[in-house]
């Protein structure tokens, strides 16, 4: 097993996440095959590659043309877990929507099982965590290791309403590992990205 190490100079997010795997030499397109087993509706995967400042990426989104359901954890699991995805892409990406769960329900009171999932349950959500775990195993990475979290500062709009940046379920995710503060008004870490 290999070891990645992120520098996440700008934050993290799942798309940017999945963009960097596929950039390291993940195939864009077997990854976007292994995505139809996990039965969702109403998106488009779509890679390009992008410079910024002289720096060349990938850049991965998952464009949603469908109004999508909410989801709760359990449901989830179970697309995940009937994707025909491998075992170890399989546990990881159970292992990162259990976590986001907990996290979820413990800002919100209550447990994983009632946590009804906004935009983490919606389908580009689900298709970055999954996506993520799945490129993980392609590229044989064992080991993540991150630089510092940019937290960034000021308020998001959520299902929820305005909530801070970072927000809850992030610093919660989050607790433990370093992070600076103080990168702009921007949310520079999402749930999601903190989740994998």
């Amino acid at each position: 097993m290999k070891t990645a190490y992120l520098d996440a100079f700008s934050g993290l997010s799942g798309d940017m996440m999945v963009g960097a795997l596929i950039d390291a030499g993940a195939d864009a397109a077997a990854l976007e095959r292994a995505m139809v087993g996990l039965g969702l509706r109403g998106y488009r995967i779509a890679t390009r590659h992008k410079d910024v400042s002289g720096i060349a990426a990938v850049k991965f989104d998952v464009e949603v043309s469908a109004a999508q359901p909410e989801r709760h954890l359990g449901e989830i699991l179970k697309m995940i877990e009937g994707a025909g995805l491998s075992s170890r892409a399989t546990a990881n990406a159970v292992a990162i929507f259990q976590a986001l769960g907990e996290a979820e329900a413990k800002v919100h009171r209550t447990t994983s099982d009632h946590v009804h999932f906004h935009e983490v349950g919606a389908v580009d959500s689900i298709i970055d965590i999954v996506g993520a775990a799945w490129a993980l195993d392609q590229l044989e990475i064992g080991t993540l290791l991150v630089s510092a979290l940019p937290m960034g500062t000021g308020f998001a709009r959520s299902r929820h309403g305005i909530i801070p940046v970072p927000a809850p379920a992030t610093a919660e995710l989050l607790a433990g590992f370093p992070v600076r503060l103080g990168d702009g008004s921007a949310e520079m870490v999402t749930p999601t990205g903190a989740a994998i």
